[in-house]
């Protein structure tokens, strides 16, 4: 089975007073400890979409086996960047069975439970599967093929959740090994 990431980082950081992505979470910038987390997987390809002015985090992301697409608008939101990533990803293997859809800014998330999320999709090729904690849905979540198309019709401020929101009944949810897995970092003071 052939599946792909995404990592998410373009995002302006405003909440967090921008660089957030640069910010050293125990000593490593986030942007660098998610390429780390994410390069350690076998993916069949892989894309990191930032912004036009992100020098630093293109770098990072080259540095570590991917390669870039720069989100040109992502004030209109998420769902830009997502639409941007699927196609740049699909452009360098259009016969992905699954594309993984990640944040950077999730600092605390497990080796173990992202293998857990892949495994539970190799398993159901067909479900959308997305990490929770409790009742708690979050980040990542892998999609199948015939969402692509969905995927790369997103537009402004809408990401994934939106397809998910359109197909319930394929949702499965994977429990994360601890709930501040599921924590990204939008402010500077990091939750304990």
């Amino acid at each position: 089975m052939k599946i792909g990431c995404v990592l998410l980082a373009a995002g302006a950081g405003k909440r967090f007073g921008g660089g957030k992505l640069l910010h050293a979470i125990d000593g490593e910038p986030m942007i660098a400890r998610a390429l780390k987390l994410y390069a350690s997987l076998p993916f069949a390809a892989r894309v990191c979409v930032t912004r036009v002015e992100a020098g630093k985090i293109q770098q990072f992301a080259i540095n570590s086996g991917f390669p870039v697409a720069i989100n040109p608008d992502p004030e209109r939101g998420v769902g830009t960047s997502v639409a941007i990533s699927t196609e740049a990803i699909l452009a360098k293997d259009p016969t992905l069975d699954g594309i993984l859809y990640a944040v950077a800014d999730q600092p605390y998330l497990t080796l173990e439970s992202i293998k857990k999320l892949l495994e539970a999709f190799e398993s159901h090729p067909n479900d959308i599967a997305s990490l929770c904690f409790g009742k708690r849905r979050g980040n990542p979540a892998v999609f199948p093929a015939d969402l692509y198309p969905e995927l790369c019709a997103l537009k402004e401020d809408v990401g994934g959740g939106a397809v998910i929101k359109r197909h319930p009944e394929r949702l499965r949810l994977v429990e994360a090994i601890s709930a501040r897995e599921l924590d990204d970092i939008d402010t500077k003071e990091v939750k304990k």
